[in-house]
């Protein structure tokens, strides 16, 4: 969950592009739940905030994470080995380095093997322990310098990340489970109820479905091709292909058989509470390649790169469920089982240009333009009464009719883009700027419902534009000790595109709200208060709002009866104008301070503390004031000493230090009732809480360099 600005993506949802765009080594994620495997060999991050649109192949109408590796060198030999060992079971094991291929080649390797145990213990399934972790993958980068002008960078990495269970927590249980207890199970001495709700920083849950495995698998292969064809020209090209998959089954991933002769996997359960009610495993995968070429000029005072990109993403969710909808006894149950089928191709290209001109000294104009397409074939169908789980479904429920003919989807979406920004030197220390950038992010589809011969498709979202204006000032002062960096800034969204989650069956949807405007100030800096103390931080002030969404979706059946109002086509909505962005906090801020020394054999040794502030949000989108989490104070401290001659280091750490609880996240139960088998429909929601206080220690050498 990444967001810049109060703007991002909460979750994996299959029919929407993230805002905020990931990149390693110039290439742009396909799916950006792949991004952080392997941090071991990292040269750098780059965090460039508002819509970029002529920066890279692939645009962005929020922000940008870039992530460079260690670059591979055909002179050095040098090679590390590391080490990560702290409470909750963590070890965390990392090897890598560079290794010289004779003259014109030089390969660079890391690997990696990461382990914790979860922290939360399930006490409705035989007090199993939930949240443990493996992950375990490599990257290799293979380089070929040919000549002093050209240069080509092989790359291939692969991870594979395994999670046990789930850390989330009921804090409140829909109808469903009150049927459940009474009608069928026969409890109705509260005392004897297991629907008690846990608080959420007890570590511990209350979760029927098995202690379950997600299984993630990422591969990405790689070229990046650099030819300095001349003084003012030269050329890089950028290739990749992506291959992104996860398995959501309830159990170790192996399976069983149905009736059908199909595999099924032990289910997990989307209603997160005592009983198993509702059942669903997820089988998705991203398979992306991306090509970007681009051309680049330099003579004098101007600047140029003129660009071409060109994306091919397939996207698969496949989501077989069940859902209970009500209970009149044991002999009386209604069931529906399901299907969730969602297959997209996304065909995208682009041209752009970036310019820098030094207008006179002190003063540069930056301008760039950008022409994207997007063309996206969809077909996507949740179904009833079918699929693997079909075994499940009570007598009354129907097979839907368009099962096996999924309606296709096909629609483009085209813009226009860019920048200008204006930098002005006032001496050597400080420059000031301002400037405008416009971002685009594309429509899409959302899935095909309805049990008639033709499945009921909504139309297309729009897609989404941002525009940012923003002035600022950069500067190093007093030789360099300080360095203070401050922006002023006003976005604007239109057609801005919000994940809700459907009101009927599972998965979510997408619908623009008209309008979403943010503004603020952040302020950042750099001290070196003595040659020892050095004092850095940052601060922020956001405040998004909803500035026109007047259909806003109400997603509780509770909340809808206090905040909204039936409209004509039968959906509950309400009037956000006004309100607060969903997950964002007015104020962030951090301040860290790092004292170092030696000891006078050469053997150096740091402290450090780190005080990091988050103001309290609103997780739904329709701003349900239940689910909410308030501010916090996080307090974090490292020690380390190290070798006078840098080969090794030994590093004492710890996070959370005052055990601080607060929430990182909540979702809907989707337990509610169907009001046509009895009952005021009324539904429950999860929280998963933030980590509580880790501690461990870091060892790492480095050896044979040369």
């Amino acid at each position: 969950m990444i967001r810049i600005r109060g703007v991002g993506t909460n979750s994996y949802v299959p029919a929407i592009r993230p805002a905020v765009g990931i990149f390693i080594d110039d290439i742009p994620l396909g799916a950006p739940e792949s991004a952080y495997n392997n941090m071991a060999d990292i040269e750098r991050i780059e965090i460039l905030k508002g819509p970029q649109a002529t920066l890279f192949g692939k645009e962005v109408s929020s922000g940008a994470i870039s992530l460079f590796t260690r670059r591979p060198d055909t002179q050095l030999m040098d090679a590390y080995v590391e080490g990560n060992f702290g409470n909750l079971g963590k070890q965390e094991f990392r090897l890598g380095g560079n290794l010289p291929l004779g003259d014109h080649f030089g390969l660079r390797a890391s690997v990696y093997n990461n382990q914790s145990d979860g922290s939360i213990t399930n006490i409705s399934y035989n007090n199993k322990r939930m949240g443990d972790v493996e992950a375990t993958g490599y990257r290799l980068r293979l380089l070929w310098e040919a000549s002093d002008n050209f240069s080509a960078i092989l790359g291939y990495e692969d991870h594979d990340v395994e999670v046990y269970g789930t850390n989330s927590l009921a804090q409140e249980h829909g109808d469903l489970y009150t049927i459940w207890e009474q009608s069928v199970l026969g409890i109705s001495d509260p005392a004897q109820s297991k629907l008690d709700i846990i608080d959420p920083y007890s570590r511990k849950n209350s979760h029927s479905a098995p202690n379950g495995l997600r299984n993630s698998l990422t591969k990405i292969w790689s070229l990046n091709m650099n030819w300095e064809i001349n003084d003012n020209w030269s050329i890089t090209s950028v290739t990749s292909d992506q291959e992104w998959s996860n398995l959501t089954p309830g159990d170790d991933g192996s399976g069983f058989v149905n009736s059908a002769g199909q595999r099924v996997y032990d289910t997990a359960d989307t209603s997160v509470g005592p009983y198993k009610l509702n059942d669903f495993y997820q089988d998705a995968a991203t398979d992306t390649t991306t090509q970007e070429l681009r051309v680049n000029w330099e003579d004098g005072d101007w600047s140029s790169v003129f660009g071409a990109f060109y994306a091919q993403t397939d996207t698969i969710s496949y989501v077989p469920f069940s859902n209970l909808l009500g209970a009149f006894g044991p002999n009386l149950i209604i069931k529906a089982a399901g299907l969730s089928d969602l297959r997209e191709d996304i065909s995208e290209w682009a041209l752009f240009s970036h310019n820098i001109y030094s207008i006179r000294e002190g003063l540069d104009l930056t301008f760039g333009a950008r022409y994207s397409n997007v063309e996206k074939e969809s077909l996507k169908g949740q179904m009833l009464g079918v699929g693997p789980l079909a075994d499940l479904n009570s007598p009354f429920v129907p097979a839907t009719l368009w099962a096996d003919n999924i309606p296709k989807q096909k629609d483009s979406w085209d813009e226009i883009s860019g920048t200008v920004k204006l930098t002005y030197w006032l001496n050597d220390e400080i420059s000031i700027y301002g400037g405008w950038d416009r971002g685009f992010k594309a429509g899409g589809h959302n899935v095909c419902k309805g049990d008639l011969p033709e499945a009921d498709c909504p139309p297309p979202f729009a897609s989404e534009i941002a525009d940012n204006f923003e002035i600022g000032m950069k500067s190093r002062l007093f030789d360099n000790s300080l360095v203070f960096n401050t922006a002023l800034f006003y976005q604007s969204y239109d057609d801005y595109q919000v994940d809700i989650q459907d009101e009927e069956g599972i998965g979510n949807s997408v619908q623009n709200a008209a309008k979403v405007k943010i503004q603020g100030i952040e302020a950042e800096f750099q001290w070196l208060a003595t040659d020892q103390l050095r004092i850095d931080g940052n601060l922020s002030y956001v405040d998004a709002r909803w500035d026109e969404y007047a259909d806003a979706e109400c997603l509780r059946p509770q909340y809808q009866a206090i905040a909204c109002t039936q409209n004509p086509n039968g959906s509950f909505t309400q009037d956000l104008g006004g309100q607060r962005l969903n997950y964002t906090s007015p104020w962030t801020g951090n301040v860290n301070a790092t004292y170092s020394g030696d000891f006078g054999n050469g053997i150096g040794w740091y402290v450090r503390g780190e005080v990091a502030f988050r103001d309290d949000r609103l997780f739904f989108p329709d701003l349900d004031p239940d689910v909410r989490d308030g501010s916090y104070t996080l307090l974090n401290a490292s020690a380390g000493i190290s070798a006078a001659d840098g080969t090794w280091d030994v590093i004492f750490w710890a996070k959370n230090l005052a055990d601080e609880e607060y929430l990182i996240n909540a979702e809907r139960n989707r337990d509610q009732s169907n009001p046509n088998f009895g009952g005021t429909p009324y539904e429950g929601y999860r929280v998963t809480a933030g980590d509580e206080r880790t501690y461990g220690v870091t060892l790492k050498y480095r050896f044979n360099e040369s």
